[in-house]
């Protein structure tokens, strides 16, 4: 019945189109209604919050109807989720849903609470805690990035029709995300490197801001691993691999990665986190606030497949063709150039280690060319211009 049941949440996960026909929230201040599907296509601004009615789609646009007019937008600025508040990491909740998952806690470690165990032995005492490190993953979360130009979403700024508090589908996308990065963080160790990992977050969190996934409080980390990849976790936790990052040359380039990978979330490539999702519904439901994790043997078999499918197999290879688009797109309208992406994997493309990306993602030479095509008609965005170039400096703290 176990493997039943994590067989039918995998399959919906692979599955579910989180684009498929149905009612579109703008979700971007960069969205615009456009004659063609094009970015570089006339168009006309279109309003926070504002819905549309899907009636087709093209790549990553989708043609929409917006009252008595129809046109193109591009799905990195809508979503199939209402506008709603951004989560908060890293702090305590007073929910029914905090008290009830500190009871699961309670009931399965009196004895660890009772001898001042930290939560990593409390999990210990369940099982399961060499799989998981919550602490290194609040340390993370704690992380106060500053100077960074956000489009806020104020009482103003979101209609009144909308939910001011955090959508259910979110909470559920971020607490799956969370146990993924957990394990992650676990196999391969963080990179403790506070003014390296701001920097990091300073820059992701600034092309984010220009997504339609405003709900999510993203989150860039390091990890201790001479292998060159990146990940994408649900709910905005992305990684980076030290090899990985002594590969890029230029904040251009990280920028392209970054955007890559944030396209993934954006995307939904990760599967659809609705609420109406039992499966989901099951797993989130044994996974309690920040400061409060509690993880059965069952629910971690599933995060374990689920991170053979997103990481060791590889996702359908149509998604990463979409990444890359994405992450020429995104960091354009960011300010950067089109093509840091492109430069990337094209000095990548030569690196002796360079197969080890070829496990999860596309060849890499294949996916150069085909940047190029989409960095022709990509337009970077003149009234964002980049941060100053700081790679040079912050290269120098990679461990």
């Amino acid at each position: 019945m176990k493997r039943t049941y994590l067989i039918l949440f995998l399959l919906v996960c692979s599955f579910f189109s989180s684009f498929a026909k149905g009612i579109l929230y703008v979700q971007s201040p960069k969205a615009k209604l456009l004659a063609s599907p094009q970015l570089t296509a006339d168009g006309l601004p279109l309003s926070m919050g504002e819905s549309l009615t899907q009636t087709s789609e093209q790549g990553l646009f989708v043609q929409v109807r917006n009252n008595d007019k129809i046109g193109w937008v591009s799905k990195l600025f809508v979503s199939p989720l209402p506008p709603s508040e951004k989560i908060k990491l890293g702090t305590a909740s007073n929910s029914s849903e905090a008290v009830l998952a500190r009871q699961r806690a309670s009931d399965f470690t009196k004895t660890a609470a009772a001898r001042g165990l930290s939560e990593t032995e409390k999990l210990r005492v369940r099982g399961g805690a060499e799989l998981y490190d919550f602490e290194s993953l609040r340390w993370l979360e704690s992380l106060r990035i500053e100077n960074i130009t956000v489009t806020k979403r104020t009482e103003n700024s979101l209609p009144t029709s909308f939910s001011r508090s955090v959508s259910t589908d979110t909470e559920q996308e971020v607490k799956v995300g969370r146990a993924l990065a957990a394990r992650l963080i676990q196999k391969y160790g963080l990179v403790k490197e506070e003014e390296l990992t701001k920097y990091l977050n300073r820059v992701g969190t600034k092309i984010a801001n220009n997504s339609s996934r405003g709900d999510l409080n993203f989150r860039f980390g390091i990890l201790d691993s001479d292998e060159i990849n990146a990940f994408a976790c649900p709910g905005g936790f992305i990684f980076l691999t030290k090899a990985g990052l002594r590969q890029i040359s230029s904040e251009s380039e990280l920028a392209g990665v970054l955007s890559h990978e944030i396209g993934h979330v954006v995307l939904f490539h990760n599967g659809s986190f609705e609420k109406m999702n039992v499966f989901l519904e099951i797993i989130t439901g044994m996974l309690g606030p920040s400061g409060g994790e509690v993880i059965s043997a069952a629910t971690s078999a599933t995060l374990g497949e689920l991170e053979k499918q997103f990481f060791e197999t590889g996702r359908d290879i149509s998604f990463e063709w979409e990444a890359d688009e994405a992450g020429a797109i995104l960091a354009a309208q960011s300010g950067y150039p089109a093509g840091g992406l492109g430069n990337y994997l094209s000095r990548l493309s030569k690196a002796p280690n360079a197969k080890q990306l070829t496990h999860t993602h596309p060849d890499t030479t294949t996916r150069v060319t085909k940047l190029a095509k989409i960095e022709s008609t990509t337009v970077s965005n003149k009234d964002a211009s980049a941060e100053k170039e700081e790679w040079s400096q912050y290269i120098k703290l990679i461990p």
